[in-house]
């Protein structure tokens, strides 16, 4: 049977809730009217922040370095998914028990910059790059244009790189422990390439599903592992209320057994073979980068088609509803 090898990025959602609404992102599909402040709610269907606690976040670093020790692992950490992670009261702390029990992972938030703004700018930049942060990827998104702001009055001492037009902006680019760097996403109008000028439905969360992607492989179970808020591992960060059920990180399973289990193995199956008829992947737009190199690196091993086990393993993992009330959009009605 083949062994997947570790994920390239373990995603981390600090915060499922947002303080913006995006006409483009999925998180109309888990909040009603889009976005929430902590003691608000707008809707009917709304739900106020949920937060990761510095008691998982903890418990959590300990798996990963469990899964470094024991399996080699070494994946990029990226704070982003379903929300803005500086809304997390305990944001620079989570960064902080990161860098305790991973000294040498490659640390990255992905910010609307709305938690940074609620007192000094520059501190909060600073202490979260003294925590342990090695890439803050900053998005100007309209409401906050927390790039402008960074530009023009951040003073350092970290560095500010404009994505994608200088390369060591690349946040996709391991950094060293000891490297701190700001990385502002330039406007689509300045800059049209790069994967910011992309966007894709979300699974259906963001925009109707279509079949534009049907027959075409998906690269995210094979390369990155997505963890919710509580615990739960998502089949991907397009599955914005979790109806694909991947198993959960803090009730006595590894990262790797997890990592190699059966509602992975199955989905990994049907999205080599470009089956996109499952799920939350059933008319999900999104495409993947250098899909050719599947399951493994280097592409030279190949997946069999699903089994009847392979079935029942999906149609378990979409059993009990999503972990989150799904929103119904516009287009579901």
């Amino acid at each position: 049977m083949h062994r997947q090898p570790p994920p390239y990025c373990i995603q981390i959602e600090l915060t499922e809730g947002c303080n913006l609404a995006c006409s483009f992102c999925g998180i109309a599909a888990i909040r009603e009217n889009g976005a929430d402040g902590p003691n608000e709610i707008r809707g009917k269907n709304s739900h106020p922040y949920n937060f990761l606690n510095w008691g998982a976040a903890r418990e959590l670093a300990t798996q990963i370095a469990k899964a470094q020790k024991e399996h080699k692992w070494n994946p990029r950490i990226e704070m982003a998914m379903h929300g803005e992670p500086t809304m997390n009261p305990d944001y620079k702390e989570i960064v902080k028990v990161l860098r305790e029990f991973l000294p040498k992972t490659h640390l990255q938030m992905t910010s609307n910059g709305g938690g940074l703004l609620v007192g000094s700018l520059d501190e909060n930049i600073n202490d979260l790059m003294e925590a342990g942060l090695n890439v803050l990827l900053l998005d100007n998104y309209e409401g906050i244009k927390i790039c402008d702001k960074v530009r023009e009055s951040y003073k350092g001492p970290y560095p500010i790189y404009e994505y994608p037009s200088q390369k060591k902006a690349n946040p996709h680019r391991r950094r060293k422990a000891t490297d701190h760097d700001i990385v502002v996403v330039q406007d689509i109008s300045v800059a049209s390439k790069g994967n910011h000028s992309t966007v894709n439905n979300h699974a259906g969360s963001a925009f109707p599903k279509n079949d534009k992607a049907q027959g075409k492989r998906c690269a995210k179970v094979f390369r990155e592992m997505s963890i919710r808020w509580d615990g739960h591992v998502a089949i991907c960060c397009n599955d914005w209320p979790g109806f694909y059920k991947c198993g959960h990180t803090l009730r006595g399973r590894s990262l790797e057994e997890l990592w190699q289990n059966a509602a992975f193995r199955a989905a990994r199956k049907k999205l080599y073979h470009g089956e996109r008829d499952f799920g939350p992947c059933d008319g999900c737009d999104a495409l993947s980068y250098r899909p050719g190199l599947l399951p493994d690196a280097k592409g030279k091993e190949e997946y069999d088609r699903v089994t009847e086990a392979d079935l029942l393993a999906i149609e378990d993992a979409l059993q009990e509803g999503p972990y989150t009330a799904a929103v119904v959009r516009p287009w579901e009605q």
